[in-house]
């Protein structure tokens, strides 16, 4: 099993849960990888239970398999899981934006994205890719909860382990090499990061409309050239379901 990054302070479940949950994210915890509850209890410095707790709640989620007599698994990427995902969040996040547009941001909802995307930038200059992908989650969830739909995001937070690390591998794949193409680096995101904020600025709401399916529409397509590069991630021979976007 893959060593942990730090001790972390695990008072119970959630805490258990979120560690876990972010060390499958950022590949700590790699697809396929077997998980012991003894090794994970003492590396966390936690017992068994919660542990155990913490597995059950990843594994309703699909993080992890748990199969009896034999142990936990992390699961392998699903592209048709993916591809759900991708189609959920892009409808819900298309009539989020859209409100936004309606009913307008105020002074310091600007400031507090233009914040975000000035830490994403920092990071993304600092190759520190677990934090830019949070800092960009951050400003997606700032998003839902300006205009009152923060049990929207957490809902889809639910089902979004797989969304989250093609996004993961996305960064560490394409963002820091210079022989990468710019349009799949990470310096794409942060524009059309900028665009949104423009629009938003503008309240063009066709305009983010079309932003917002471009934005996530990318997620897909780099799926598939994702797979070529690390097959031992994903699922083999999984029969694809078309979703059309």
């Amino acid at each position: 099993m893959s060593q942990l990054a730090k001790q972390p302070l695990i008072t119970g479940p959630d805490d258990a849960y979120r560690y876990l949950r972010r060390r499958i994210i950022d590949f700590t915890l790699l697809p396929g990888e077997f998980l012991s509850e003894n090794a994970l209890a003492a590396q966390m410095g936690t017992s068994r239970a919660t542990v155990r707790e913490a597995i059950a709640r990843l594994a309703e989620e699909g993080c992890v398999e748990v199969f009896p007599q034999r142990g936990t698994q992390v699961n392998r990427i699903s592209i048709n899981r993916l591809r759900h995902a991708v189609f959920l969040r892009t409808v819900l996040e298309e009539s989020v934006l859209r409100q936004l547009c309606d009913t307008g941001l105020t002074d310091a909802q600007f400031k507090a994205l233009e914040d975000s995307l000035k830490k994403q930038r920092a990071y993304y200059a600092a190759q520190a890719s677990t934090e830019l992908l949070d800092e960009d989650t951050h400003m997606h969830r700032l998003f839902y909860e300006y205009c009152g739909r923060e049990h929207a995001w957490n809902s889809f937070s639910i089902i979004n382990c797989d969304m989250m690390r093609i996004r993961q591998l996305q960064i560490m794949t394409y963002s820091y090499k210079v022989q990468m193409v710019a349009v799949a680096s990470w310096e794409n995101t942060l524009t059309e990061h900028r665009m949104i904020l423009d629009c938003l600025r503008r309240q063009d709401a066709e305009a983010i409309a079309v932003m917002c399916h471009q934005h996530l529409g990318f997620i897909t397509r780099d799926a598939d050239h994702l797979r070529r590069l690390y097959p031992q991630y994903f699922y083999e021979n999984e029969k694809s379901e078309d979703i059309i976007f």
